[in-house]
């Protein structure tokens, strides 16, 4: 079986987006080969009111379950993003939290961003953090949004013993910092930005941090 670890549904203001409906992303899936694949809302990231665009994913997929896994995407700068993280985790059964620092007014390791991961933790859900949503060497000009930076994510790691972090569109990662900060065996990182062949990034954190550590992502 394949899993996609790195999909999306929905629209991106700066750019036509390849597949924005479920039966756009499955068509995909099913020429490449791909069994499933773990989907976040697109809209959820610059729509004022995030959970606004978990319910249009949910509704999505409600019909392709056993194929399509959704995230939640939260803003904890949000009003009532805690109910809306609660009704997320016991009526959807999501899989994990979608986080996205930057583009929504927080950090990892402000107040703001530790009390995310902190409920992440309590719901017993993975974190999701994708560095970066697109490359900044061609983003449009209004997109300013800076990447995430691994200090914040071992930051959170070293505070927060049970977070387990699946780390998408990254890039330049060191196994011994990610190891120093406690992450080994609760890390899992897409190959989406990872190179193969000019650099051998992926073998070098496949032997530092073990096979499970690295899996299949798209973007």
């Amino acid at each position: 079986m394949i899993i996609d670890l790195h999909a999306h549904l929905g629209h991106y203001p700066f750019a036509r987006t390849v597949c924005h409906d479920a039966s756009g992303l499955l068509a995909l899936m099913d020429r490449h080969g791909i069994d499933q694949a773990v989907v976040s809302s697109l809209n959820s990231v610059l729509y004022r009111h995030a959970h606004a665009g978990n319910e249009e994913l949910i509704s999505a997929v409600g019909a392709h379950t056993g194929r399509l896994i959704p995230l939640a995407t939260v803003d904890p700068t949000y009003a009532g993003w805690e109910f809306d993280l609660e009704l997320a985790v016991n009526r959807w059964k999501v899989r994990g939290l979608y986080l996205v620092p930057g583009y929504h007014p927080y950090r990892l390791n402000d107040a703001n961003g530790r009390l995310a991961l902190k409920r992440a933790v309590d719901c017993g859900l993975p974190v999701v953090i994708p560095q970066r949503l697109e490359d900044r060497r061609r983003r449009h000009w209004m997109d300013t949004t800076e990447d995430v930076k691994f200090e914040e994510v071992a930051e959170a790691a070293r505070s927060l013993p049970d977070l387990k972090v699946l780390l998408l569109n990254w890039a330049r990662l060191d196994a011994r910092k990610i190891r120093s900060a406690g992450l080994a065996g609760r890390i899992l990182i897409d190959l989406a930005r990872l190179p193969v062949r000019l650099d051998p990034e992926v073998p070098v954190l496949i032997d530092g941090l073990g096979i499970t550590a690295v899996g299949f992502g798209t973007d």
